[in-house]
């Protein structure tokens, strides 16, 4: 989230969410996507014509499963597809 995102969402009273256990593997995850551009960059320079991504995408799948383990812990209260519209927070408030 923007710093921009964030200060829109809190002058409209809407709930944020921060999950803290997230900074690491978010951390990680931009690592990678800079990784992957830099060598987008060389390729099309053509310093670079093929790449092993094993690397890559076991580190991916280390972040989709501490993502999904932080999930399962909170009992599916933040799963794909079950997050409440915004129009459903207005309403409420409550998750």
């Amino acid at each position: 989230m923007t710093q921009r995102e964030y200060l829109l969402m809190a002058a409209q009273g809407k709930t944020i969410y921060q999950i803290d256990e997230l900074k690491p593997t978010l951390h990680e995850l931009k690592a990678i996507g800079r990784n992957l551009n830099q060598l987008t960059m060389l390729a099309h320079q053509g310093r670079v014509t093929t790449v092993n991504l094993t690397a890559a995408t076991e580190a991916l799948t280390r972040n989709y499963i501490a993502i999904n383990g932080l999930f399962e812990e909170a009992n599916g209260a933040v799963a794909s597809g079950n997050m409440p519209q915004e129009k459903e927070l207005m309403d409420d408030g409550n998750v």
